[in-house]
């Protein structure tokens, strides 16, 4: 992260998202499991497509390194658990709207970046179902 301008690195997330997919690819080949992998594209495009739509829509409230970030974290939880993905959006927008109040309530800026929680939230789903 470039904790200066509060941006997400574009190249370490689509450096990740390259990685994660290579990874996906090779359990795929190795154990023969294409429908694994398909349904983690799936949800992977699905979950991908909304932020775009909601970046689309209303570019200050979600930033395009969230919409790139969202890539390679679903990738990882869906290949996990794909049954995580929505637990992972739920904890991640809940955790997001109660660093919205609080900073709203101080008065301390308007920005509250989303980044954090996505990956908090993702960690905690990867922890959860290993």
């Amino acid at each position: 992260m470039d904790v200066r301008r509060r941006l997400l690195s574009r190249k370490a997330t689509l450096l990740a998202t390259a990685a994660i997919a290579v990874v996906i690819c090779a359990a795929a080949v190795t154990s023969r499991d294409l429908t694994r992998a398909a349904l983690c594209v799936g949800v992977t495009a699905l979950v991908a497509g909304v932020y775009g739509l909601l970046h689309r829509v209303s570019p200050r409230s979600l930033g395009w390194g969230d919409v790139l970030l969202v890539t390679p974290l679903t990738l990882a939880v869906a290949y996990v658990a794909v049954e995580r993905v929505l637990w992972w959006q739920l904890v991640a927008a809940t955790t997001g709207a109660v660093h919205a109040v609080w900073v709203r309530v101080r008065s301390v800026s308007s920005h509250v970046p989303f980044g954090p929680h996505l990956l908090i939230a993702a960690w905690l789903m990867l922890v959860a179902s290993v």
